[in-house]
């Protein structure tokens, strides 16, 4: 890490770390230093710790970036007691910083007091795949910003972890924001802000540009407030045929996050100009960002629930309601993983929404599949990891058009039948039941600006000649 900025300390001065994200360096945030060491002057920045790390070689892993920045902070001689640290991350930067504290310091423990995140990419971006493409490396592989880079490279590691749907990011949320107690992320530990724009980049850059998204984040990924939906089916004899066996869903369980982060849309803000590395003019969306920045970092424990239910009225205030195409785009972010009851992936699967109570579906299955359901990207490296990109207010507006019983179900290969030994029985509609919610059960599934981690398990079956036992002969 080198210090890019310094001033006097009170005793009561935090130290500033900073970290870029991918493909950038620290120059890119001498600027932010600068802007916050003339607004804080009652809040005293002890030192400025801009960090550079390498992003872009294909040989680096975000195992080694974490390992190689706890290093660093030792160098450094950062303060390693809780609470005595402030940081600033930008996109990557974001699954850099929550893997390093998760793997060095329990929640109650953490160096960090406040943690604010600029466009992060918490559960990854719709362009990192593109980033591994002839294109990507090309562009970035040859020109890129840091030092000492192979020619054509990309960091073909780090953009695994970034793709939509990596495992690498649903195994982070799983560790950080899943299990027992407090957690990390909570007043009276690290407190975590998620600033995110809402606007995609002009000029040619807009390429890159898609609905929900500062142009290369999506605001559903970028927040930690997350989900996590798990669903076990079973295979169990029918009551009506008991001689035939069927698949059914067991009761689900839904579990919200520990702890609380605060969560705010920014109006006319992109992926870079969040970053605040030009001037910052009075009355301008820069300048909101840099008070929200501010507030952010000086926010204490009593307020910060108060603070996250003002991020909360101003993000819902910049979206789409039901029935409205005005305001930012309500999208969730569905990462859907499926495995069978040995614990293996099931790679080749269809998931089905529809309306119970039609027997094509319906309408509701039409309003999803051909209008909620924007965008469905299977994860390269294992498809059984797939990243949904479902507009809320569309699937909200389509459950309060009529009397609908929500449904899912889902198609496996391969399929248990007289020519196949192994597989699934999820074939026909006498094969599997469907899980059922009603309308106020599915809106509590499809939250916008989120994301929801599904965990699917379904029962591998085998036909009784797979293995069978001959009686001895007399």
């Amino acid at each position: 890490m080198d210090s890019t900025f310094a001033r006097v300390a009170a005793m009561t001065g935090r130290p500033l770390v900073i970290l870029h994200g991918w493909s950038d360096d620290s120059s890119s945030f001498d600027a932010l230093a600068r802007h916050l060491a003339s607004r804080l002057t009652d809040f005293t920045i002890e030192r400025v710790s801009i960090g550079d790390y390498l992003s872009m070689h294909d040989d680096v892993r975000f195992d080694d970036l974490q390992a190689a920045m706890e290093r660093a902070w030792s160098e450094r001689s950062l303060p390693r007691k809780p609470h005595s640290v402030d940081a600033i991350v930008h996109s990557t930067g974001g699954l850099v910083i929550r893997d390093w504290l998760d793997r060095n310091f329990a929640p109650d423990k953490s160096p960090i007091k406040h943690l604010v995140m600029l466009a992060p990419a918490n559960f990854g971006s719709p362009l990192a795949h593109k980033g591994r493409s002839f294109l990507g490396r090309t562009a970035k592989g040859f020109f890129s910003r840091q030092p000492n880079q192979p020619l054509f490279n990309t960091g073909t590691h780090i953009l695994d972890g970034l793709e939509l749907a990596s495992p690498h990011s649903w195994d982070l949320a799983m560790r950080d924001r899943f299990g027992r107690g407090k957690g990390r992320y909570a007043p009276g530990r690290v407190l975590c802000t998620v600033l995110m724009g809402n606007t995609g980049y002009s000029g040619i850059r807009a390429i890159a540009n898609e609905v929900g998204s500062d142009g290369t984040v999506r605001t559903a990924t970028a927040n930690l407030q997350c989900a996590h939906l798990s669903i076990r089916f079973e295979s169990e004899p029918d009551p009506e045929e008991p001689s035939r066996r069927r698949t059914v869903p067991k009761p689900i369980r839904l579990l919200q996050c520990q702890g609380r982060t605060a969560f705010r849309l920014l109006d006319r803000i992109d992926h870079s100009s969040i970053t605040l590395n030009g001037k910052v003019k009075a009355n301008k969306p820069e300048a909101m960002a840099l008070d929200l920045i501010e507030q952010a970092l000086t926010v204490d424990d009593a307020e910060f629930d108060g603070f996250c239910d003002r991020c909360d009225a101003e993000t819902a205030a910049l979206t789409c309601q039901p029935g409205s195409r005005k305001g930012s785009a309500a999208m969730q972010n569905m990462v859907v993983r499926v495995r069978d009851d040995f614990g293996a992936r099931v790679e080749d699967y269809l998931l089905e929404f529809y309306d119970i109570r039609k027997r094509d579906g319906g309408a509701l299955a039409k309003a999803i599949h051909d209008g909620a359901i924007k965008k469905v990207h299977l994860y390269r490296g294992d498809p059984s990891f797939r990243a949904l990109y479902i507009d809320t207010a569309a699937l909200r507006a389509a459950l309060a058009r009529g009397d609908t019983r929500f449904g899912l179900s889902i198609t496996a290969t391969p399929v248990l039948d007289d020519l196949q030994p192994v597989g699934f029985q999820t074939f026909g509609d006498e094969d599997i039941l469907d899980l059922s919610l009603d309308g106020a059960e599915a809106e509590a599934l499809f939250k916008p600006h989120q994301t929801l981690l599904v965990d699917l398990e379904l029962p591998r079956l085998q036909r009784p000649d797979v293995f069978a036992f001959r009686g001895a002969q007399p």
